[in-house]
């Protein structure tokens, strides 16, 4: 039936398109008329997620400059995988990276509350995502004012037993009180509180309402995906943010392993850690790598103690959920605070120059993800002597003289700066490169110039809209990629059907024709002329800063020598291994290891019950699955599908 369809609008398409032209109907008007058959032939002959799939791969690889990808090859072939990806630091961007690298389709978790907006939850729905309620996306102000005393809520205009349900949360005063039972409109008993520094009364105030979400459905979706042999992806930390150090990772991935593990004995559960590293990922034409770790089986033992319950089960909970932890910490890097994040940028441009003196070529980016990784792990031992204290005041201090300049740090030292006849040359050749870009990027930045303001507003409108309503945010960066390209997505067709049409207006049908099919590769040479038009003012602006200030290029330079011999120094300290031939260096941090169960971790009450739930919820299905005629582990091929990728029963 599909086929016929898709034989029959190509049909009338093609059809439509030539007669209207036998008629003396102009072709760019033939082709005008005709396109919304042509879109429904599209429509019927490719699947929303092969055509959603690809325009999301080409608006990150239009977003981006360079995705790179590491150890792809330990991603297993074949069986049911869940990837745990961190840090979550670019939105709704990371998902798309990570498929866009990863050899297996996997469907990701996202939140309900975006998958209900029109644009990105079509989007999401195409891409196989899972839905995730969250409770304080659906927080939400009560009627009236409401008091606090001990484990009773008295309230004054409330409307408790339309509004309020057992387990929903009463948040008054930033604290927030579970509702044991709804006693009346204006009555409410709740329990015991958690923090004991929580005040145990409260006079009337206004509260919010935070509705209880039943976990269960998600778990039963990401379980039978599992079962299925097909990828699941979830970013761990839980919502996004622009830290420099992982958040505490959530329950849930722990429980979805052990609870798949339960329910499909004999099916292996594997975990591959995903680490996302950006380089100005919030900015137009940014990098980013993508590091895949060590699949991890989920263990029998852990399984076994998982379906035994009780103080076993947690256990075997938390004994994963350290697992995984330890598996994202092996391809992710992290700093405690910003300054220490700038030594390890320090150190990998270091080691770029150095690779340059010795083997004539940069590092690849993941060599130098890998030396800062390496790094950052030994920068423990060190971080609280008091040279290392030193070192970090002066790598920020030449930093932010190097921003004051406008200048970058290998600009300090290359020895062409000295000025003479080579200099002015060179100058002379950056002045004429500059001139040619930017003349061959005007029009296509003239034709853009509405996206671009509209791209920042929106994305600083959004910023400003995350940073208020989050706690964990720094400056809410990793916003501003996804509003980007969500605005991007929206106002290009717009812009271009608009310009298209002013082309035929003022000039001809001929030269609207041209424009419509030809602009696009304008706008994007415009985009490649523009980046190496800043590459060479940046070189230009060197030249001119060292020209106009040669105190300041002796003092830069002396700023600079102290900062190199402090970091080859602190990595002699750590106990670096210079790289031999074929090999990458490697860090050797002394010690015992740290322990990797994150502080700040959800407290068992939270998710116990939840826990027992599925545990118990698994052990029945399983029960169900033997007495229907499969005895013992039950085999891939009748129950779901098969490791190959084809259809299960449900025909998926």
């Amino acid at each position: 039936t599909t086929f016929l369809q898709s034989i029959g609008a190509l049909w009338v398409a093609v059809g439509l398109t030539v007669s209207l032209q036998a008629y003396g109907a102009p072709p760019f008007t033939a082709i005008l008329v005709s396109v919304p058959v042509w879109a429904l032939w599209v429509y019927i002959t490719i699947p929303l997620r092969v055509m959603m799939t690809n325009l999301s791969y080409l608006c990150v690889d239009l977003f981006f400059k360079d995705i790179t990808s590491r150890n792809t090859f330990k991603v297993p072939a074949k069986g049911p995988v869940l990837f745990v990806c961190a840090p979550h630091g670019n939105q709704l961007l990371d998902p798309l990276v990570v498929m866009r690298t990863c050899p297996r389709q996997a469907g990701f978790l996202c939140a309900a509350k975006t998958m209900r907006k029109r644009v990105v939850g079509t989007i999401a729905t195409a891409l196989d995502s899972i839905p995730v309620e969250r409770a304080q996306d659906l927080k939400a102000p009560g009627k009236g004012l409401v008091a606090i005393d001990g484990e009773t809520a008295r309230g004054e205009g409330t409307a408790f037993t339309s509004e309020v349900r057992e387990r929903d949360r009463v948040c008054v005063g930033g604290v927030e009180h579970v509702v044991e039972e709804v006693r009346s409109d204006t009555e409410l008993r709740l329990r015991p509180a958690r923090d004991p520094s929580a005040p145990a009364s409260v006079g009337p105030s206004p509260y919010e309402i935070v509705p209880h979400v039943d976990s269960a459905r998600l778990y039963e979706a990401v379980m039978e995906r599992l079962g299925a042999s097909e990828c699941v992806g979830i970013f761990p930390e839980g919502g996004s943010h622009d830290r420099t150090e992982l958040l505490p990772l959530k329950m849930g991935v722990a429980l979805m392993a052990l609870g798949a593990a339960a329910r499909f004995p004999g099916v292996p559960i594997r975990i591959v850690p995903v680490g996302l590293h950006y380089f100005f990922g919030h900015r137009f034409r940014g990098s980013v790598l993508v590091d895949y770790g060590e699949p991890l089986e989920v263990p029998a033992d852990l399984v076994r103690a998982y379906e035994r319950g009780g103080a076993e089960m947690q256990e075997a909970c938390q004994s994963l959920l350290r697992l995984v932890h330890q598996g994202i910490a092996a391809v992710t890097i992290t700093a405690p605070d910003y300054k220490a994040m700038e030594l390890f940028w320090m150190l990998r441009r270091l080691q770029t120059q150095v690779a340059l003196q010795r083997a004539g070529k940069r590092p690849t980016l993941e060599e130098q993800v890998a030396l800062t990784k390496a790094f950052s792990e030994g920068y423990d031992r060190l971080s609280r002597s008091p040279a290392t204290a030193r070192l970090i005041d002066k790598v920020s201090a030449y930093n932010r003289q190097l921003r004051l300049l406008g200048l970058r740090d290998y600009q300090v030292d290359r020895a062409y700066f000295h000025l003479g006849k080579r200099s002015l040359l060179r100058a002379g050749v950056l002045g004429a490169r500059m001139l040619f870009n930017s003349l061959a990027a005007l029009p296509g930045l003239l034709l853009g110039l509405p996206l671009l303001l509209a791209t920042r507003y929106i994305s600083k409108r959004e910023q400003a809209k995350a940073l208020k309503s989050s706690s964990v945010k720094i400056a809410a960066r990793d916003v501003l990629a996804t509003y980007k390209v969500l605005t991007s997505l929206l106002m290009t067709p717009l812009l271009h059907a608009v310009y298209t049409t002013a082309v035929w207006w003022y000039l001809d049908q001929r030269a609207a024709t041209a424009y419509f099919f030809f602009s696009p590769f304008v706008c994007w040479g415009a985009v490649r002329c523009s980046e190496s038009s800043r590459a060479a003012f940046r070189e230009a602006w060197g030249y001119a800063s060292y020209a106009l200030l040669p105190s300041g290029r002796g003092e830069l330079t002396r700023m600079r020598e102290e900062v190199k011999q402090g970091v080859l120094q602190l990595v002699e300290d750590m106990g670096w291994m210079p790289p031999s031939s074929g090999s990458r260096s490697s860090l050797h941090p002394e010690g015992p290891g740290r322990d990797v169960l994150p502080q700040g971790a959800e407290p068992p009450e939270q998710w116990i019950g939840l826990c027992e739930a599925l545990r118990a919820e698994s052990l029945r299905k399983r029960g169900g699955l033997h007495k229907g005629g499969l005895g013992g582990p039950p085999p891939r091929g009748g129950l779901v599908a098969d490791a190959s990728g084809g259809p299960d029963k449900k025909g998926r």
